[in-house]
């Protein structure tokens, strides 16, 4: 027994040593004071898992608790204790993570002076980056990404010398970066997607050299791309959506531990090669995209490039063949090369795990391969004969779709069309058009064709860093500033390129009407309504919309309709409508991979009197003829009949106003029933008969 009251003893001794030992940690007042005022006006609570007593620095906030990606810990903290028994703790990470916290950034911010890791992403905070951000010298890490920041980014911010990674991405922000952070020495991932900057990039960033990523698309940065980029330690760049002139800086081909390249949209400038990827094999994203590229596939040899799972070099000025080896790669998935001037025939082999390939829009000739069967694969605006729809391997209708054999040239069937986009059933619209359906399955690389034919559709691109996007949309919300709702329930959406083409119209002048309505982003003060949907519209080859923002132009509504009509000439009986995604608009809101544009409904009417039939109208010909028949023939006899009806009740009518006139002069008769006869003659009994009349037996 002594023994046991011992442990006890000693085990009793331990607990209370500890707690006095955690009762003697205490959170600075300072700090907490801080803490306390930053989440007041934020509109935050702290947790009870991390502020046990009231006080901060205890519980989660002290012990080996991760609160990275672990939404139990949501708003949290983390604390450093010095000192011993009697030590003092100091936050030194704090973390409000999608929480929609609502309001400016407050100032008590700046006395957390110990703060490593500020991580107040996604939420909805207004007004201006703080200068005394700058006082927050111990930062290393740093985001403010997915806000309503505005104004220029401060100067200050090039005082945190340890700092290593940046997010300001999805902001307000306005001016060019400022020079000062080229004083972040340490600094290894720069966020500054979509963040509203404009200008060139200052020279002084040629000092980080220690970059890995950076993230610089969707501003309006100008002149051209740095060549001191070159000199960096970059494995993922992204540089789509902005102003940059060509051409590409010879330099990037330093840059060979890169894994992610995407650059697209050079405006103007001179033309680039490829000549600067060659020993960049160690990429398994390479997009270049829009990028003013003029060479041959020939001038790189693919074969080294073991690790290349997508490929996108679409919309630039690539001529020759396509090589065997490119398309022989074991890792390579998604190959885009449409818009291009690409010719010759297509290798007879691909590799394993190449199941999406567009090469839409090229000079290509010869015979489809055998191992088109087994793939997505986008033909699209090329040289094929007509007899390519003839082959099983791939869906019917391109042959109405190549350049110079398109379907009913000189030969029209039709004089309008309209289509229900992402829609499953046909809708009637109030301006009295049939809206078909519009529900295939349109992947990377895919076309479809109705099948009498009078339209058909075409989708490129692959939705980036997306886990699970659809490119047809839903929303049971009801819709303002149209009488047709059920038009705008679903909308079709790409990652790169989508285009509508109305077949066999009879040539004239035509009224496009193209109906759009966002949906994906909320009115609400929420980091969610942060998102931007923006691209390029083009009807007939013509650049119509450029920058097109669906709720921009709506007032910043969602759930608005937005219609844009264009007069437009169709010339060889074909219409093409083209949605371009030129990589502006944010990437990832409310999803990774969410971006592209999106459009509810479109038609086509003519502007002048068509003498041909759509095809549906030809194909209901007869069962209509039919019903109007009847209906007119039993309109003409319910005519006649009305009148004979007429005719006799007006006869009758002077009949009786000619026997009342006689009745005047002589009097009117009396006039017996057969009752009162039989009563009076006795049963008209013999005995009562007189004789013989004119109109029979007469009796008394």
């Amino acid at each position: 027994m002594g023994r046991r009251s011992r442990l006890l003893h000693g085990a009793a001794l331990s607990l209370l040593l500890l707690a006095a030992a955690a009762h003697a940690q205490q959170t600075d007042p300072g700090d907490a004071a801080a803490l306390n005022a930053v989440f007041a006006k934020l509109g935050q609570k702290a947790l009870p898992s991390w502020n046990i007593s009231g006080d901060p620095c205890t519980g989660a906030a002290t012990d080996n608790t991760n609160i990275d990606n672990n939404p139990p810990f949501n708003p949290a903290i983390k604390c450093e204790c010095t000192g011993g028994n009697a030590s003092v703790c100091r936050v030194t990470r704090l973390k409000i993570y999608a929480l929609d916290a609502v309001g400016s950034i407050p100032e008590e911010l700046r006395n957390l002076t110990a703060l490593t890791n500020l991580d107040l992403s996604q939420n909805y905070l207004t007004g201006p980056l703080p200068s005394f951000i700058g006082e927050l010298t111990r930062m290393q890490y740093m985001s403010f990404g997915i806000n309503a920041l505005s104004g220029p980014l401060p100067k200050e911010l090039g005082n945190l010398t340890d700092l290593v990674s940046l997010s300001v991405s999805s902001n307000n922000f306005s001016g060019s970066l400022p020079s000062e952070l080229g004083n972040l020495a340490k600094l290894e991932q720069l966020y500054i997607d979509s963040a509203g900057f404009s200008g060139p990039l200052p020279s002084t960033l040629s000092k980080l050299t220690k970059m890995k990523t950076l993230w610089a698309s969707d501003n309006d940065f100008t002149g051209q791309i740095p060549d001191y980029i070159g000199s960096w330690n970059l494995t993922d760049l992204r540089f789509q959506g902005n102003s940059f002139q060509g051409p590409l800086p010879a330099t990037l081909s330093n840059l060979v531990q890169l894994t992610s390249l995407r650059i697209g949209d050079i405006v103007n400038g001179s033309s680039s090669s490829l000549a600067f990827i060659s020993n960049m094999t160690s990429l398994n994203t390479l997009v270049l995209r829009n990028c003013r590229i003029s060479d041959t596939l020939l001038s790189v040899n693919f074969s080294k490039f073991t690790s290349l799972n997508l490929l996108d070099l679409s919309f630039n000025n690539i001529t020759g063949q396509v090589p065997q080896t490119l398309l022989n790669l074991n890792s390579l998935g998604f190959l885009f090369l449409g818009n291009n001037s690409l010719s010759g025939s297509l290798p007879s082999s691909v590799g394993p795990m190449l199941k999406n390939l567009d090469f839409s829009y090229n000079q290509l000739t010869g015979s489809v391969p055998s191992w088109a069967r087994n793939s997505q694969l986008n033909l699209v605006a090329n040289n094929f004969g007509a007899d390519i729809s003839s082959n099983s391997a791939l869906p019917t209708g391109l042959d109405c779709l190549q350049r110079n054999t398109p379907c009913f040239l000189g030969s029209p069937k039709s004089s309008s069309f309209a289509v229900d986009c992402g829609s499953d059933r046909p809708i009637s619209g109030s301006d009295n058009s049939l809206y078909q359906p519009d529900a295939a399955t349109l992947g990377a690389a895919s076309y479809y064709v109705t099948g009498e034919p009078t339209w058909g559709a075409s989708n490129v691109g692959r939705f980036m860093d997306a886990s699970n996007v659809s490119s047809i949309i839903y929303s049971s919300h009801q819709f303002l500033n149209t009488l047709d709702t059920e038009l705008f329930r679903n909308a079709r959406m790409s990652p790169s390129s989508l285009r509508y083409y109305g077949i066999g119209l009879e040539n004239g002048n035509y009224t496009v009407t193209l109906q759009f309505a966002e949906f994906a982003f909320p009115d609400a003060q929420s980091w969610k309504s942060r998102g931007r949907r923006v691209f390029d519209i083009y009807v007939q080859g013509e650049r119509k919309e450029q920058n097109f923002d669906i709720r921009k132009v709506a007032g910043g509504k969602s759930y608005t309709a937005v219609r844009k009509q264009y007069t437009v000439p169709v010339t060889k009986n074909f219409l093409e409508i083209h949605l371009f995604w030129a990589g502006k608009g944010t990437c990832c809101i409310p999803d990774q991979g969410y971006y592209g544009p999106a459009i509810s409904a479109l038609s086509a009417t003519p502007n002048f009197t068509p003498t041909v039939r759509n095809a549906a109208a030809k194909k209901n010909g007869s069962k209509t003829g039919m019903i109007v028949g009847v209906i007119v023939g039993l309109a003409v006899l319910g005519l006649v009949a009305f009148a004979a009806i007429f005719v006799w009740r007006q006869k009758k009518r002077k009949l009786s106003l000619e026997q009342e006139e006689l009745y005047s002069i002589v009097g009117r008769p009396n006039v017996l029933s057969y009752g009162e006869l039989r009563s009076a003659t006795d049963n008209f009994s013999p005995d009562n008969l007189l004789g013989q009349g004119g109109y029979g037996s007469v009796y008394k």
